[in-house]
Formats: structure tokens, sequence, C-alpha cells
């Protein structure tokens, strides 16, 4: 299930890695994540793999070069050439833009660290690192009042992928949250679905769907149990959506 943004045929539902990495929005089970993935890539290899059977046919790539090697892996041992979406992490954007670009990533991202007004002039230059390299620009928002500023300096971002979630979390202000992205008219993709956890899946993927303007969906998950739950609602629910039981059917194949 196929969305596009001009010529590219970009995945309705994309793997998440941010367990992958324990970010800190999953709390105490960060210690947890740590301790199975920061440094295995043989661990994330296995459940990359595992979505890959499930059908997950896209990824957002946080280009850690552990992650990055698991996406190679899980390719090559599947066959399955994964559409890779990918963020430019702060510490090191030249070598977060040389792993991406080995994994034919098509759509490069600002990290959301940056993405703040007081940042502007270092977002334009992680832009002209990802523009150069012939990617499609776009930029990942903590903090989602920020983007008209960012928007209105920086034209040329295609992409922009934000927290959004049926209760709010990570939001800020949800109804005006919503309302911003909406209006933006940009390639919208919804990640923190789950709210690091704290929402059912199928409650909060019927939700996200349901929004006309979210086009793609990255969801991580840090088990073959959770992956299998998470993903067989997801197809579940986009297949429902063809069927005309969701609001959005704009662009789905």
């Amino acid at each position: 299930m196929y969305t596009y943004l001009n010529s590219l045929k970009i995945p309705r539902i994309l793997l998440g890695t941010s367990p992958f990495i324990a970010g800190g929005q999953f709390g105490l089970r960060a210690w947890e994540y740590y301790r199975k993935f920061v440094g295995k890539s043989d661990e994330v290899t296995k459940i990359m793999e595992y979505c890959i059977e499930l059908g997950v046919r896209g990824i957002q790539v946080l280009s850690y070069d552990y992650i990055v090697e698991a996406v190679k892996r899980a390719t090559e041992r599947t066959g399955i050439n994964l559409f890779v979406i990918g963020t430019l992490m702060p510490e090191d954007p030249e070598e977060s833009l040389a792993l991406l670009t080995n994994i034919g990533c098509k759509v490069a991202l600002v990290h959301g660290a940056l993405a703040i007004p007081r940042y502007l002039k270092k977002i334009g230059e992680y832009l002209e690192l990802i523009e150069g390299a012939g990617l499609v620009p776009g930029i990942a928002l903590h903090d989602i009042s920020a983007l008209n500023v960012i928007l209105k300096e920086y034209p040329q971002i295609k992409v922009v992928m934000a927290p959004i979630n049926v209760k709010g979390i990570f939001m800020g202000d949800r109804e005006e949250s919503l309302k911003i992205l909406e209006e933006s008219k940009h390639f919208i993709i919804a990640k923190k679905v789950l709210g690091a956890g704290r929402i059912k899946p199928e409650n909060a993927l019927k939700y996200v769907f349901s929004l006309p303007f979210v086009k793609a969906v990255a969801v991580g998950v840090a088990s073959k149990r959770e992956a299998e739950e998470t993903f067989t609602i997801a197809f579940k629910v986009l297949k429902e959506a063809r069927g005309g039981i969701s609001r959005d059917l704009s662009g789905i194949e």
C-alpha cells in the first residue's frame, strides 16, 4: 500500500528505528532497549527481517552505523529492497549522509533536535547537504509549532515528519498542531503514533490513518511479537481504508 511524492512511490507503513537507539521517550524501557539493540546489528537485523516477512516495505532510518548495517543485511537476506527515509544525525551530518546514500536513501530529514527557529541557519546547512546529494529534503519535528517559521525560511522542504497520535502525546496543543500540519500542504509522515507504547495499536492506527493529510506512518517495534501485532493491524486498517471505511482514500494503491 503506497502513496506518491511526485514520482516517488512511498510505502504508507514504515518501520521506525527509535527503539533500536533506546530513545528517551520510552522511559524505563529505554534501558532494556539499550542493552538489547544499541550497537548490536545482528539483533536489529532479526527484527527488520521479520518486519519484511510481514510485508513492511519501507523504513525510517536513524543513521547510526549499526542500524544502516542491519538494513543492508536484512535486504540482502530477504532479497527485498526497502524504501529508505533517513534522518541526519546532528553529531556528524556528513557521515550520516554517506551512510544513508550507501543504502539507497531517497528522502533525508533534518533531525528534530535542530528543527527549531533558534537553529534556522544550521537547518539550511543540512538541507544544502541533502539537496547536494540529490535527495528529497525534509525535516523531523519535536515541536510542531516551529513548522511555519521553518517552512517560510526554507520552502524547498518537501517532507515533514511529526508526532501525531490520538492522545496528543508529544504534540503540545494537539488541535493546533494538527491544524498547522494540515495547512502546510506538505507530505506528512506521522511518528510516535503509539505514544511510545502508551496507546493500543488498533486505536492508534485507526486514528492516524483517518487523517487525510497523513501520507505515511513510521512505527517502531522492539520484538517479533510487537511487530506481528502492530503491522498486522496496520495493514488491516489500510485495507479497510481502501474499502471506504476511512476518510483517507487519496493516493492509495
